[in-house]
Formats: C-alpha cells, structure tokens, sequence
C-alpha cells in the first residue's frame, strides 16, 4: 500500500515540473497568455450579455410603465 503512495508521489511531482518547465519556456508563456487572453474574452462575453438583458429588462418595465399611464 505504500508503494502506491509512493509512486503516486513521484507521479505528481513529475506531472509538476514537466508543468513548470513547460510554463517557463516561451511557448509556455505564450500558452499561458492566450489562455488569459481568452477566460477574459468569455468574462468580457459573459459581463456584456448580463447587461445586455438587465437594460431589455428595464426598456421592457419603462415600456410597461408608460403603457399604464
């Protein structure tokens, strides 16, 4: 039982500095900078499409709101 602690040990940690030297080189940068790049486009996408409803949603109570008077 050990064992596989042990190997699951040594696993991680060769998973980890493959990750490392990969995220040091530039390709890695360069990796590491489109994937900025991108969780803030679906950020920026996903902010733009909440206020986008949230002004119909307040158009369609205005509208309402003069209909009634």
């Amino acid at each position: 039982m050990k064992t596989i602690l042990i190997y699951k040990l040594i696993y991680r940690l060769i998973l980890w500095s493959v990750v490392i030297y990969f995220f040091t080189t530039t390709v890695g940068q360069f990796f590491a900078l489109f994937f900025a790049v991108l969780l803030f486009y679906f950020v920026a996408r996903f902010i733009l499409a909440l206020v986008w409803r949230l002004f119909v949603g307040i158009v369609f109570v205005l509208i309402i709101i003069l209909l009634i008077f």
